[in-house]
């Protein structure tokens, strides 16, 4: 995969000077090659090619992005280098924002701050939660971009942190956030197996009997029913249609199984999706892997 990425690069600098930039061409290598560094080099270059604004927006929030997975590639214990990275992630995403205001640099600016917290500690990482919070409801509400990623990063929010009085943390609407991401996920380019274990963990941790859950998936309904506000509507989510609220891979709505039971499902499912791609990528393998560790832990 990285001799394609490598390739694919040659062929593009032959063209630097006729050639526009092109974000399916950055979006390949991220996405489908985790061709971290050719994407960085690609996208730098692109940037002193670039003659729009649309062009460097686009551009620098995807440095941003870019920036960010390379630092997560640092070692955990080389700390200031970790830090370094998420707020050159940050700035990028800033630079981003200052030509024009768009929803993916709020994601990628709150995901960034969002790391700077979690290397610092749960301290740091607390202080960081409401400002991470009001970015990604701007991409949310302002925008109404109903972005999967960022719904991802609502879920981690409110599933890590403590409640009231400490934080804003509930577990319920942080599997809301996570349904809603697996909805709105992007099935065609990705096999997106980090959010269904996100979504399997979650169910499991919290535990519901098919009763209990019947029982509280119609009071959900209600609050679907009465908010607007996208982020605050998907807290219900999970209870759009109250227990009969059926969700893609299963045949059976919610009210008629446990949170234990969707879990197994789940993982199931994300392995049959993983067992059908020809070329997994390594990130895909290794977190098929953590799926099957976790679904045979339900049910041994």
């Amino acid at each position: 995969m990285k001799k394609t990425a490598i390739t694919l690069l040659m062929l593009l600098s032959a063209f630097t000077l006729a050639a526009a930039f092109d974000p399916a061409v950055s979006d390949d290598l991220f996405y489908h090659e985790e061709a971290y560094e050719e994407d960085m080099d690609y996208l730098l270059s692109a940037l002193d090619e670039a003659e729009t604004d649309n062009d460097k927006t686009a551009i620098l929030w995807r440095i941003s992005r870019t920036r960010l997975y390379l630092t997560d590639e640092i070692p955990e214990d080389q700390k200031k280098e970790r830090i370094a990275g998420y707020e050159e992630s940050e700035d990028w995403a800033d630079q981003s924002l200052a030509i024009e205001e768009t929803a993916d640099a709020y994601h990628w600016k709150a995901s960034a701050i969002g790391r700077v917290g979690q290397v610092n500690g749960p301290l740091n990482s607390l202080a960081k939660a409401k400002p991470m919070r009001e970015l990604i409801e701007k991409v949310q509400n302002t925008f109404n971009a109903d972005m999967s990623d960022a719904w991802y990063v609502l879920s981690l929010l409110y599933n890590q942190l403590p409640g009231a009085p400490i934080s804003f943390g509930n577990k319920n609407f942080a599997i809301s956030y996570i349904r809603r991401c697996v909805d709105t996920q992007d099935n065609v380019n990705r096999l997106n197996l980090t959010n269904y274990l996100e979504l399997a963990e979650q169910l499991h941790a919290r535990g519901w009997n098919a009763s209990k859950r019947a029982k509280e998936l119609d009071k959900m309904e209600k609050n679907w029913d009465k908010q607007t506000v996208p982020t605050e509507k998907m807290k219900y989510y999970e209870g759009r249609d109250g227990r009969d609220t059926t969700p893609f891979y299963s045949a059976l709505p919610l009210g008629e199984f446990s949170d234990d039971q969707e879990a197994v499902m789940i993982c199931q499912y994300a392995l049959a999706v993983y067992n059908m791609k020809e070329n997994p990528l390594p990130s895909e393998t290794e977190r098929a892997e953590s799926i099957e560790a976790f679904l045979s832990s339900l049910i041994d």
